[in-house]
């Protein structure tokens, strides 16, 4: 295709000032002068409308989330059921704690150590006990806090019982005159009522899963003839009280 474009270059001398502009003819291939205009920026999809963001889908709109949002689900449903199930018809007991023997070394130090033997009972058949960190042991007499200490962590199997050492730790300045005179006094023996109270944090094990944890409290009361190494439990009782808050 031909266009005509005048020239409009002013005449460079004064001779050629009345001459009128000159035309050129500019060839222009037909291709380029039909192309139609460029589109638009934006890939906005021809169904959308225009002004209008494009819609997006939801994460929970997808089958497949859904789907195995729902197999999780029911999974763990299943899962919890069964353990509640289990629990009920197994019915597990709680742990029993017992005094086998206490001494007092080192009556002599700033701290003496009260050593305190225990007998811990797994009445289950088919239940173990997991004795978890945080547990906490007291022994007093008359009110008045001789020892403290920590309860060890351990897991006892079904159905038997094994030896449990505490290991506390007195203050001589705090130590009534009586234990003082039984840790001491190795002639004549000085029967004491003593009180031993345990925080234990423990968990039961059905099968290979563990259930959710509990804290039981040991009151226990009992009466030794001595505190030297010749020690022996006169009597005791350790019921489980209440559950700490």
């Amino acid at each position: 295709m031909v266009y005509a474009i005048d020239d409009p270059t002013p005449a460079l001398h004064p001779s050629t000032a009345g001459l009128r502009s000159e035309s050129y003819a500019v060839d222009v291939p037909n291709d380029e002068a039909r192309s139609p205009p460029p589109p638009p920026a934006n890939n906005a999809s021809a169904t959308e409308t225009p002004g209008q963001p494009p819609q997006r889908r939801g994460f929970f709109s997808r089958p497949r989330v859904v789907i195995t949002l729902l197999i999780v689900f029911s999974i763990l449903s299943f899962a919890a059921i069964s353990l509640g199930i289990s629990y009920l018809l197994l019915s597990p007991k709680n742990p029993r704690l017992s005094i086998s023997k206490i001494m007092v070394t080192h009556p002599w130090a700033n701290q003496p150590l009260v050593l305190i033997s225990l007998n811990a009972q797994n009445p289950n058949n088919r239940v173990g006990v997991y004795y978890e960190t945080g547990g906490t042991a007291a022994l007093s007499y008359k009110n008045k806090t001789v020892a403290t200490g920590l309860f060890p962590t351990f897991f006892q199997g079904k159905k038997g019982s094994r030896a449990v050492g505490l290991v506390l730790r007195a203050a001589k300045k705090k130590m009534p005159r009586q234990v003082r005179n039984s840790i001491l006094n190795t002639t004549t023996k000085l029967p004491l009522s003593l009180n031993l109270t345990m925080n234990v944090p423990v968990r039961m094990k059905i099968w290979t899963t563990k259930i959710w944890i509990e804290e039981l409290m040991f009151d226990c009361k009992f009466k030794v003839n001595t505190l030297s190494n010749s020690s022996r439990i006169v009597n005791q009782r350790c019921p489980i009280v209440a559950t700490p808050k």
